[in-house]
């Protein structure tokens, strides 16, 4: 027993001798203190500069000025002249340039009386993406916020004569919603959003490091490093050889976690660390078994990361392909670290990875056996 631990004490100590492995360790470190600097950053997801026209009545004051102090993940920024929200534009500094017209009460009274504008408001854009259909939202939702002064006194003057009503000093103060997780009494704080794709990240980062130990093992077992390590279980000693690796890399993960401020609870945490390990420690072994060569799982890394950050919710989470979402080992952790229901499939993952390896290991027996049977006649 002393032996074969004194044996594993000097695994952990070669794997941390890798300059391969010390150098994913140092890059995934540099990776959390760069997200968590740029958070602490005054950085948006998006940049709009606005310009009011000259001679701008009181509507289109009030509308600019409405974007002033809005705080969110967009950053907006006043310029003095069109020519100079183009500029931004086209030179990369700003996503969109919206050109407020002066006459913003007449486009206001146009739209409440028509449902529709014969001059819409100018929007200049890089590029139509994602972002861009999410500032329209935006837009429209201002623009709705004054002409619903009209809508509300045109129908209360309408249903009940009275008008002259403020939609605005209805408006509650403070915020209206709080944020829970799952299962937990305590609200938690809003997250800075360049923070929000870390946990997928560490969760990629995490499978490779399996795919890493699956090239380790290969290498050492064709340099000789087991021919004296004499065991009765080969199997034990393979599952020892990965979790070692494995472990040293969830520990990383779960610091880089509580650094960026992503932790959840630590019971939360280590049931699907635990998980995501004895998953990650099968996986291994089931790539060794199956590909044999660091060559063969070099090639196909790039292929399986890129599968596993699609159908994992690293940005998005691809529901309509639940069935190609549970072939991926990142995707039961994602899941199961917000909702324990997913501690199932997780569990499931591991037996059929157990599944898949003993079925190997019967196919390699079955080949030895049937080698010796032809050798003795």
């Amino acid at each position: 027993m002393k032996q074969s631990l004194t044996r594993y004490l000097l695994l952990q100590k070669r794997m941390l001798r890798r300059k391969s492995y010390l150098v994913m360790v140092l890059s995934v470190l540099l990776f959390i203190a760069a997200l968590k600097g740029i958070s602490m950053q005054d950085s948006g997801m998006a940049t709009v500069v606005i310009y009011v026209e000259d001679g701008a009545d009181a509507t289109a004051v009030s509308f600019a000025e409405g974007f002033h102090n809005m705080e969110g993940i967009i950053l907006y920024e006043f310029v003095d002249s069109e020519e100079a929200a183009l500029l931004r534009v086209q030179d990369g500094t700003a996503d969109e340039a919206w050109m407020i017209p002066a006459n913003m009460q007449s486009l206001v009274d146009e739209y409440s009386n028509t449902g529709k504008l014969d001059t819409p408001i100018t929007v200049y854009v890089r590029e139509q993406n994602v972002i861009h259909y999410f500032l329209k939202e935006i837009l429209q939702a201002h623009f709705f916020r004054h002409t619903s002064v009209n809508l509300l006194n045109s129908f209360s003057l309408e249903k009940i004569g009275i008008s002259g009503l403020d939609p605005n000093e209805y408006v509650p103060d403070g915020n209206l919603f709080q944020l829970y997780n799952i299962g937990e009494s305590d609200a938690v704080e809003q997250l800075n959003y360049n923070l929000m794709p870390l946990r997928g990240f560490l969760a990629l980062w995490l499978l490779i490091s399996s795919i890493a130990s699956s090239m380790y093992y290969i290498y050492d077992c064709r340099n000789g490093l087991f021919i004296y390590w004499n065991t009765k279980s080969p199997f034990l000693r393979e599952f020892l050889y990965h979790f070692l690796t494995i472990f040293d890399s969830m520990i990383i993960a779960l610091i880089g976690l509580w650094v960026g401020g992503v932790f959840t609870d630590w019971r939360t945490e280590l049931v699907s660390a635990f998980l995501y390990c004895m998953i990650l420690v099968l996986f291994a072994m089931l790539l060794e078994k199956v590909m044999k060569s660091e060559k063969v799982i070099g090639v196909f890394t790039p292929v399986m990361i890129t599968f596993a950050a699609i159908f994992s919710p690293v940005f998005v989470d691809l529901r309509s392909y639940k069935i190609l979402q549970n072939l991926v080992p990142s995707f039961h952790y994602l899941k199961s670290n917000f909702d324990c229901y997913y501690y199932r499939g997780a569990f499931l993952y591991i037996l059929c990875l157990l599944a898949i390896l003993s079925f190997t290991k019967g196919r390699e027996f079955y080949a030895i056996s049937k080698y010796q049977r032809r050798a003795k006649r």
